[in-house]
C-alpha cells in the first residue's frame, strides 16, 4: 500500500471511530434516537432526511456497541460507507438543536480531533494489545485513544499542526520547561514540610542545571526568600503568559530565567508530564489554555494552599483505615503547588473562568516511586485500548496472568471499588473516578491495588454528619464542595461504573465472551461481601445505594451543545437525563429471556425502539 492509500485508509478508520462513538454516545444520552430493523441490525434516521445504518450490541446500559465498519449513510436513496465525522454533525445538526455558531466550533473540535487520531493510528499499527499491556506506563500513554465518553476528545481549540506534532500526547515527544522566578507577593501557594523548594527544583535538575539555575537568579538579583521558582510550559508562555502577565513582567514581579532541567513526557491528560529522564520524579501538572474534553485546562487556585494537606490527610486514611490499609491503597499525593491570580481579572466578578487560570503548578508524587521491586503501574485507562484486531489490553492482561477472566476481574474490583465505595460509605468522600484518575499497581499483571490522584475539582463531600472525616484540615473543608448524598453517589457510580466499567463490560464480552450479565455479577458479590464485612455501616449503604433499581442518566456531551462555546464564568455542569436500570441491581434478579433466547435486561435498548 503506497503513503497515500495509507493516509487514505487511516482517515477514514479515524472518521469511522468518531461516528461510531457519537452514534453511541448520543443513543446513550437521549440526543439521538435510534430504531432496530432486526436483532443487532440499527438505524437513526435524522431530521435532515439522512439515516444512519450499523451493526451493534445492546448492552445493559441502554448503550450499544458499534461495530465501527458497519456504518452505512443513507441519504436521496444513495447508500454507502459513513466515512465524514464533520458530515454527521452537519446532518444531525437539526437533532441535536445545534445553532450555526455550536455546530461551527464542534467542525472545528472534530478536524482537530481527527488530526490527533490521525497520528495515533499511525503510531498504533503494529502494535498488539500483548505488546502494548507490557509497557510502561508512560510510554503506554502515548498510544491510548483517550477519553471513551467525550466525542471528540483531541479537540484541543487553541493548537495548531504544530503544537499538536510537538505537544501532543500522541507525538510521544518530550518537552523543556521554562521557569520564572515569582514575587512572593503575587502568589498563592503551599508545600509539605519536607518539600521546599531545593527539593522540588532537584526533581527536575541536576547538578549542573542546578548551578545554572542558581546563576540566573543571581544574574537578575532575585531574593529567594521574596521570590518563588515556578514551571510553566513552553507553549503556554509564548502562547498567553507574556501578554497576560506583561505588567508584572516589565515591573520584574514575574522573571524570565530560561530553559532549565530534565526532559518531560505529556501524559494522556495532556497538562500532566512525567519525567523522561527520572520517571520516580515528582509529575509536574501545569496550566495548558485551550478547550479539550469539554473545559479549559487550566489549574484553578482555589485549592492550592490546601492540596498538599489534603492529599497527605488522604493518605493518612489509607494507612490508618484498616479496610484501605489491608487492600493497599495509596496516594499519588500532591507535595506543592502554586497560582498566580491575574491581578486585573481577578477582580471582575463572572470573567471567563479560563483567565483565571492560566499561571500555576502542582508538583505530584510519580507513580513509579510508590511502587515495589516486583510491582508495576498502570493508567486504568489503558484497560479498555483495544489494537487493530479489537482485542484489548484487559483481555492480554488477563491472559498473561494465567487467571480465569472472573477471577482477574474479582481482584480488580476489589482493589479498586471497595476503596473508592468505603471513602463514600465511612467518611461520605466522593472521587470523580474516570480512568484516568486511577492507576492500578500490577503483580504479575494482576491488579493488586490502587493509586489515587487528582483532588482538585474531582474530590467532592457529602453534607450531613460524618465524625470519621473530623480531623479533615479546616483550609480543605473551606473549598471542597459540599453537596448532598445523592448528587456525590455520582461520583462513583457515574464516574466510575459508566465511566469505565460501561466499556470495559461491554469490551470484554466482545473480545473475551464474558457475558455483560456475569461482569456485573462478580462486581455485586464483591460489594456485598463488603457490606456484609462492615454492618456498622448500613446506614451509609443505605444512604449510598449502588443497588437501587433506577439511577439518573448523567450527559456530558450534550452540555456543550446546549451552552455553546461562549466564555462562561464556571465550567459547563453535566446535565440529567432519562433514568436508567442499574446494571448492579439487575445482576441480582432472576434472569429473565425474551423471545430470542437472550437475557431480557440485556435487551431492553432494543425493545424500546422496536
Amino acid at each position: 500500500m503506497s503513503r497515500t492509500q495509507d493516509q487514505l485508509a487511516r482517515w477514514q478508520k479515524a472518521n469511522r471511530r468518531v461516528i461510531a462513538k457519537s452514534l453511541a454516545e448520543l443513543c446513550y444520552e437521549q440526543a439521538l434516537s435510534c430504531d432496530s430493523e432486526r436483532p443487532g441490525n440499527f438505524n437513526v434516521n435524522l431530521k435532515s432526511g439522512v439515516r444512519y445504518r450499523f451493526r451493534a450490541t445492546a448492552t445493559l446500559w441502554d448503550w450499544l456497541h458499534i461495530e465501527q465498519d458497519s456504518i452505512e449513510r443513507e441519504h436521496d436513496g444513495q447508500r454507502g460507507p459513513a466515512l465524514d465525522a464533520a458530515q454527521f454533525f452537519i446532518d444531525a445538526a437539526g437533532d441535536l438543536e445545534l445553532n450555526a455558531s455550536t455546530l461551527g466550533n464542534l467542525l472545528h473540535e472534530t478536524s482537530n480531533s481527527l488530526s490527533a487520531d490521525m497520528i495515533l493510528l499511525e503510531k498504533q499499527a503494529g502494535w498488539t494489545a500483548e505488546a502494548m499491556a507490557q509497557l510502561p506506563d508512560e510510554e503506554l500513554q502515548c498510544l491510548l485513544d483517550g477519553h471513551p465518553k467525550a466525542i471528540v476528545n483531541k479537540g484541543r481549540i487553541g493548537w495548531g499542526a504544530g503544537e499538536y506534532a510537538r505537544y501532543g500526547t500522541e507525538s510521544g515527544q518530550t518537552v523543556k520547561l521554562l521557569w520564572l522566578a515569582v514575587s512572593r507577593d503575587l502568589a498563592r501557594h503551599g508545600a509539605r514540610d519536607d518539600w521546599q523548594w531545593p527539593q522540588l527544583l532537584a526533581q527536575s535538575m541536576n547538578t549542573a542545571d542546578l548551578a545554572a539555575f542558581d546563576a540566573a537568579c543571581k544574574s537578575q538579583g532575585i531574593d529567594c526568600t521574596h521570590y518563588l521558582p515556578l514551571p510553566v510550559h513552553p507553549w503556554q508562555w509564548q502562547r498567553h503568559i507574556q501578554h497576560h502577565y506583561a505588567a508584572e513582567i516589565v515591573s520584574g514581579r514575574i522573571r524570565y530565567l530560561g530553559e532549565f532541567g530534565d526532559h518531560y513526557l505529556p501524559q494522556v491528560s495532556l497538562r500532566t508530564l512525567s519525567n523522561a529522564q527520572r520517571p520516580e520524579a515528582l509529575h509536574i501538572k501545569l496550566p495548558l489554555t485551550v478547550l479539550n474534553t469539554s473545559c479549559y485546562r487550566g489549574i484553578p487556585g482555589q485549592y492550592m494552599q490546601c492540596g498538599p494537606a489534603l492529599s497527605a490527610w488522604m493518605q493518612s486514611l489509607c494507612e490508618r483505615d484498616e479496610e484501605l490499609r489491608q487492600r493497599g491503597a495509596a496516594v499519588m499525593q500532591e507535595v506543592a503547588g502554586v497560582h498566580v491570580p491575574h491581578p486585573h481579572h481577578a477582580q471582575v466578578e463572572g470573567t471567563p473562568y479560563r483567565y483565571n487560570e492560566m499561571l500555576g503548578v502542582t508538583w505530584r508524587q510519580s507513580p513509579v516511586a510508590l511502587c515495589a521491586e516486583d510491582e508495576r503501574h498502570l493508567l486504568m485507562a489503558a484497560l479498555l485500548q483495544t489494537d487493530a484486531h479489537n482485542n484489548s489490553i484487559a483481555k492480554a492482561l488477563i491472559a498473561a496472568s494465567g487467571l480465569r477472566t472472573e477471577a482477574w476481574l474479582e481482584k480488580l474490583f476489589g482493589s479498586v471499588v471497595v476503596p473508592l465505595y468505603h471513602l463514600l460509605c465511612k467518611y461520605g468522600i466522593g472521587l470523580v473516578a474516570h480512568a484516568q484518575n486511577l492507576t492500578l499497581v500490577l503483580k504479575d499483571n494482576l491488579p493488586v491495588r490502587v493509586l489515587l490522584k487528582d483532588f482538585q475539582g474531582d474530590l467532592r463531600l457529602a453534607s450531613g454528619e460524618f465524625p470519621e472525616r473530623a480531623d479533615l484540615p479546616e483550609a480543605a473543608q473551606k473549598v471542597l464542595t459540599q453537596l448532598p448524598p445523592p448528587y456525590i453517589y455520582h461520583d462513583l457510580f457515574t464516574g466510575h461504573f459508566v465511566t469505565v466499567l460501561r466499556y470495559l463490560s461491554a469490551q470484554l464480552q466482545a473480545d473475551s465472551g464474558l457475558d455483560e450479565m456475569r461482569f456485573y455479577a462478580i462486581l455485586t458479590r464483591v460489594l456485598r461481601d463488603y457490606q456484609n464485612r462492615h454492618p456498622e455501616l448500613a446506614t451509609r449503604h443505605n444512604l449510598f445505594d449502588l443497588f437501587r433499581p433506577r439511577v439518573e442518566r448523567v450527559c456530558i456531551n450534550r452540555v456543550r451543545f446546549q451552552v455553546g462555546y461562549d466564555d462562561n464564568a464556571e465550567r459547563p455542569v453535566p446535565i440529567v437525563g432519562g433514568d436508567l436500570d442499574n446494571p448492579v441491581y439487575l445482576a441480582e434478579q432472576p434472569t429473565e429471556k425474551n423471545n430470542n433466547g437472550q437475557p431480557r435486561a440485556a435487551t431492553k435498548l432494543l425493545e424500546a425502539v422496536s
